[in-house]
């Protein structure tokens, strides 16, 4: 097949080495695809630059709650999930890893004051609150030490009576350091 396409690249344009020129379009075509497949891999998700141990999360409550006490604060609208820790469903982080991590929460009371703490399994590791007024916000961080398997979670403040807090205002984010 190259012996015939020769032929006719040489009684078109007048006998110049067209093996050469053959040889340099393949390569070309071939790294023009070579490009092609690895643009289509990053933008369909296939391939990711970011190293597995990345950890990062945000995500966004949907619509507004009324907690009870000790209820966990499911943040269901995730934006960001580098390292799939963070549960939508659960409203659960899972340190992946052991090391240090940063969490924030930030918040807006809808009608009463709000009162959330964060958690470390069971065991608060910052508490914040909104007072009692038109769209009070509040908000809540921590820079904590996590073992392996240690679940953070945002809750509804032990012994408050039934508060609300407002959708699409609120979010919960943190990512390891």
């Amino acid at each position: 097949m190259l012996f015939i396409t020769c032929i006719l690249f040489e009684s078109v344009y007048g006998g110049q080495d067209c093996s050469r020129t053959i040889g340099k379009a393949k390569a070309a075509l071939s790294e023009a695809i070579n490009t092609l497949q690895i643009t289509k891999k990053e933008f369909l998700g296939e391939s990711s630059s970011i190293p597995s141990s990345k950890v990062a999360f945000h995500a966004r409550l949907a619509n507004s709650i009324t907690l009870g006490s000790t209820q966990t604060v499911i943040f269901d609208h995730v934006i960001t999930n580098i390292g799939k820790a963070y549960n939508q469903h659960t409203g659960h982080f899972t340190a992946p890893s052991n090391g240090i991590y940063f969490f924030a929460c930030t918040f807006l009371q809808y009608g009463v004051r709000l009162h959330l703490q964060m958690v470390q399994n069971s065991s608060e590791i910052s508490k914040g609150h909104a007072q009692r007024g038109a769209a009070a916000s509040g908000s809540m961080s921590a820079v904590i030490y996590l073992n392996k398997g240690d679940v953070v979670k945002v809750r509804h403040y032990p012994g408050q009576g039934s508060q609300t807090i407002h959708g699409d205002w609120s979010y919960f984010m943190g990512y390891i350091l």
